[in-house]
């Protein structure tokens, strides 16, 4: 998984999405599961934290978002036995419900020594897309507004880390992430299966009477977006409905699930066709992928899949976000 980069997986929150599989090693379940889990020694925080003291005493300096990591001092042995939370800098975006989710770039430090356990985004890529609301960090989140930057003292399993102890988390809330594609809307290849917005943002994919099976992986971009290009071996954010050629039976889509999903782009993780459809696609944008059986699961379909063998497969993907 490259969106951890540096870290160990200990300080990846317990909101963060979980890289679903859809790739021929016969699994073609794509649900969203959790990083990390947080111990039992704190009852994880379920609503926001009040700023106290501790909070209070974290200094943090340099700009929202900015290329270059905050400057972050507090002195050694700070300790809040309740989690909480002092919003540094006031941001003037959307505030965050629960059940959305976040692009956020944090710091975690042991509040003992105020070592540095690893940080997300800032200096080091992209931030990371968390889920807003439940408990421990996805609470907090939801407490926040886009352009916020926060500083977090509490014991990590109540915040929803497992690092054990107490520690400092320090986050910008970058940007609110869609749930569909933004992208305008292009012209569509009528030979193609033809896709249509249900009134959730669900696609709706027709196929054509006597569609046939590919000589070759087809591409079409239905919305076309304008955030950053997916490379291959990149983390994306998306939502995606999968449909057989022949008759049009789903096998699988996010939207059923009710959340969208991280993938690898690589095709150690996922089939041939899915990632020729989406390297060279940039965020925002909606696609169409109709495989051939060579470049999805030809004879070996995943067990309980529901997808027969040799068989082409339509995909509309929603690339949400790079990770």
């Amino acid at each position: 998984m490259k969106r951890l980069r540096l870290l160990p997986i200990a300080i990846v929150p317990a909101v963060v999405l979980g890289l679903a599989a859809c790739s021929g090693n016969g699994s073609g379940d794509a649900s969203a599961s959790p990083s990390a889990s947080a111990s039992a020694s704190a009852t994880p925080i379920s609503s926001c934290p009040e700023p106290g003291s501790a909070s209070k005493a974290v200094s943090v300096s340099g700009a929202v978002g900015g290329k270059e990591a905050p400057k972050v001092t507090f002195d050694k042995g700070i300790s809040a036995k309740t989690p909480q939370a002092t919003t540094v800098v006031q941001g003037k975006g959307k505030s965050l419900r629960d059940g959305e989710f976040a692009q956020v770039s944090y710091a975690v430090y042991k509040a003992s020594d105020a070592s540095e356990l690893g940080a997300v985004g800032f200096d080091q890529g992209n931030p990371q897309v968390l889920s807003v609301g439940g408990t421990g960090f996805g609470a907090l989140l939801a407490c926040t507004k886009v352009g916020d930057r926060v500083a977090v003292v509490g014991e990590s399993s109540a915040l929803g880390f497992n690092t054990g102890g107490e520690i400092v988390v320090v986050a910008d809330v970058i940007a609110q992430t869609p749930t569909k594609a933004t992208g305008t809307p292009q012209q569509q290849d009528p030979s193609l299966p033809t896709v249509e917005d249900g009134a959730k943002g669900e696609p709706e994919i027709t196929i054509p009477s006597g569609a046939k099976a590919p000589s070759k992986t087809e591409v079409e971009v239905l919305k076309q977006g304008d955030g950053a290009t997916i490379a291959d071996g990149d983390t994306a954010l998306v939502q995606y409905k999968g449909v057989q050629l022949d008759g049009g039976k789903e096998f699988d889509s996010s939207w059923s699930k009710g959340a969208p999903t991280t993938f690898t782009v690589s095709e150690g993780s996922l089939i041939k066709g899915f990632v020729t459809g989406l390297v060279g696609q940039k965020v925002g944008s909606q696609v169409l992928i109709v495989t051939t059986p060579e470049d999805a699961y030809g004879a070996n379909p995943p067990e309980g899949s529901g997808i027969p063998k040799n068989a082409s497969l339509v995909f509309v993907v929603d690339i949400l976000a790079k990770g």
